[in-house]
C-alpha cells in the first residue's frame, strides 16, 4: 500500500516537473524527478518527427511525439541507462501532437529558406513569419495548459 502511494506520488511529481519549450531556433525538454534529463536541440539537427499512440492514449486523446536528431548511429556511448538514444527527444502524453509537429515542421521550413544571406536580411525576412505564428503558438500553449490542468485534476481525484 505504501509503495503504491509512493509510486503515485512519483508519477504526479514527474508530471508536474516536466516541461517542453519550442522556440524559434530550438526545442527544450526537461523531464524526470529521480533522473533529471534536460535537452536542447536545434532545428538544424532534426532528422525525423514521429507520433505514436497506444490504445490507452487513444482512448484519452493523447499521444507521444518523438523527435530524432542527427548524431550518428547508436553506439554504447549514445544511450542512457533506460536504453533510449541521447539523440531522441519525446513530448510525452500531449493532446496536440499534430500541432506541435506542424509547428516544428514550419520552423524547419523557415530554417531551410534562410539561405546563406546576411544575418540582418534573414532576421528581417523571418520576422513576418514569426509574428504570424504567434497566435497559433499561444493557442497551442493554452490548450496544452488546459490539458495539463485536466490531467492534474484526474490524478488528484484518483489519489
Amino acid at each position: 500500500m505504501i509503495w503504491r502511494l509512493f509510486a503515485l506520488a512519483l508519477v504526479r511529481l514527474d508530471f508536474e516537473k516536466r516541461w517542453y519549450l519550442v522556440t524559434d531556433r530550438s526545442l527544450r525538454v526537461r523531464e524526470g524527478v529521480v533522473n533529471v534529463r534536460e535537452m536542447t536541440i536545434t532545428f538544424a539537427n532534426i532528422q525525423n518527427i514521429s507520433i505514436s499512440q497506444g490504445p490507452i492514449q487513444r482512448l484519452i486523446g493523447i499521444a507521444d511525439l518523438r523527435v530524432d536528431t542527427a548524431g550518428g548511429g547508436p553506439s554504447r556511448g549514445d544511450k542512457k541507462e533506460g536504453g533510449e538514444s541521447l539523440h531522441t527527444v519525446r513530448f510525452r502524453g500531449v493532446d496536440n501532437a499534430n500541432e506541435i509537429r506542424e509547428l516544428i515542421t514550419e520552423r524547419l521550413r523557415g530554417l531551410k529558406d534562410s539561405g546563406l544571406g546576411d544575418r540582418d536580411e534573414m532576421l528581417a525576412s523571418r520576422q513576418g513569419a514569426i509574428s504570424s505564428t504567434e497566435p497559433a503558438v499561444i493557442s497551442a500553449l493554452r490548450e496544452l495548459a488546459a490539458e495539463a490542468a485536466a490531467l492534474r485534476r484526474t490524478v488528484e481525484r484518483a489519489a
